[in-house]
């Protein structure tokens, strides 16, 4: 059942519509008349108790707007940023096929630990039994889990409903003084309701997850400077064991081994998990502001920094990290990119997704002299998995999987079109 939320009406009418300084555009610089024209967002709010009993979308539903990868097995999850999960049955690189969509409104990270799914479902954090991917059912719900992403706009509302759509319009404001505005503006009126890393066993995410798995334990960014260690021993009951202070301003995490590598927009943080409650942090590596993400392969830490982003900063670039001691890690070399985001190796091949510039494929058997061996085409790639000869990576329009067994002749197996 559907309905509009009591709760928001009070605070909400007494203005017709409240501006807070958070994601969205400002369309008009200030002119002399003081007129602005800004984007409005209206959530449209829906039941939880009904968009949870609805998790089982359409099969069919057409992929628009991807995010991060997961791979388990022959499947492929692939997320609808904001809108859920698609599963893809890989059996046959050649000829994916979808066979399940989960709603889930919010969602950005994907993780799987045997017939498990953890998702994130804005500040929700799920476990979903997939045993049969056509009709899933929830085992358990950590409510709040992650703190302050109500919405994805720090707006708290009522727990009981969620935003499943946004309608956007944009309007214009006149001011009869001059306001400063600081950033970007988003503005809300009233609410309108409707009817590559790996880890023993579970599956493999992409650089860019900020939720990961490592034995019987889930790591995920609660908010930008603390980790959510979660107990999945009993994997359809999770529960929160402890939260630690990581970082600053988190993005990624990357497990590997006992080692937790996370990246941020101001540097690269190492925490030790010989006892997976307890992290001990180890070094940490510095750079200016950007968005990074990290990998690792024991030796050496590959991170990526793209500036011109909400992160700050301008730098575009690798760089490359000797993390052999992991108390004094020390910078190898930068290398100049385009925009790069998500990355992963396999033996001596770094894939680095990298923008316009498609997805560069570099020999790295000397971090300090790495050869770029060519570019794979795809439409400004956002993330890349790779592991035995074949490549996953999640672009603008698509979905590609190559095949790089003779890095002569790199084939493309398929191509999973997004709706334009």
């Amino acid at each position: 059942m559907t309905k509009r939320i009591p709760s928001l009406l009070p605070a909400l009418l007494a203005t017709g519509y409240m501006l807070v300084f958070l994601s969205g555009c400002i369309k008009d610089k200030i002119t002399a008349t003081h007129t602005y024209t800004y984007t409005i967002m209206t959530p449209v709010l829906k039941s939880k108790a009904d968009v949870l009993a609805a998790i089982n979308g359409n099969p069919a539903e057409t992929v628009q707007k991807a995010g991060k990868i997961y791979i388990k097995d022959k499947f492929i999850y692939l997320n609808e940023v904001d809108k859920g999960i698609h599963i893809i049955d890989n059996s046959d690189p050649s000829q994916p096929s979808q066979v399940a969509f989960l709603n889930i409104p919010g969602n950005r990270d994907i993780a799987v630990k045997g017939n498990t799914l953890y998702a994130d479902m804005y500040n929700d954090l799920l476990a979903i039994d997939i045993s049969n991917p056509k009709h899933v059912n929830i085992s358990n719900r950590i409510a709040n889990f992650f703190m302050g992403r109500m919405y994805g706009y720090g707006l708290n509302i009522d727990d009981k409903y969620i935003a499943v759509d946004w309608i956007k319009k944009d309007t214009v404001v006149a001011f009869t003084d001059r306001v400063y505005l600081g950033g970007d503006i988003f503005a809300l009126n009233n609410a309108a309701s409707s009817g590559g890393a790996k880890s023993n066993g579970n599956g493999t995410a992409g650089s860019m997850a900020s939720m990961v798995l490592m034995n019987d334990y889930l790591y995920a960014i609660r908010e930008p400077h603390s980790v959510g260690i979660v107990d999945i021993t009993t994997a359809a009951t999770p529960r929160l064991d402890t939260t630690f202070y990581a970082g600053f301003d988190l993005e990624t995490i990357y497990p590997f081994e006992d080692k937790l590598f996370l990246g941020s927009s101001s540097g690269m943080f190492m925490y030790d998990l010989a006892n997976p409650t307890s992290p001990v942090q180890l070094g940490t590596f510095s750079h200016g502001r950007a968005c990074d993400p990290v990998v690792t392969d024991g030796e050496y830490a590959y991170v990526t920094l793209r500036g011109g982003t909400s992160c700050g900063g301008n730098d575009n670039e690798l760089n490359i990290v000797d993390v052999k001691d992991l108390m004094n890690p020390v910078l190898v070399k930068t290398y100049p990119l385009t925009g790069p985001t998500g990355l992963t190796k396999d033996g001596n091949l770094l894939f680095v997704c990298d923008g316009t510039s498609g997805v560069r494929l570099y020999d790295a058997s000397n971090p300090g002299a790495i050869k770029q061996l060519t570019q794979i085409d795809s439409d400004e790639p956002y993330d890349v998995i790779a592991a035995n000869k074949k490549a996953m990576i999640v672009g603008k329009n698509g979905l590609y999987q190559y095949d790089y067994s003779d890095l002569n002749n790199i084939r493309l197996l398929s191509f999973y079109s997004l709706k334009q």
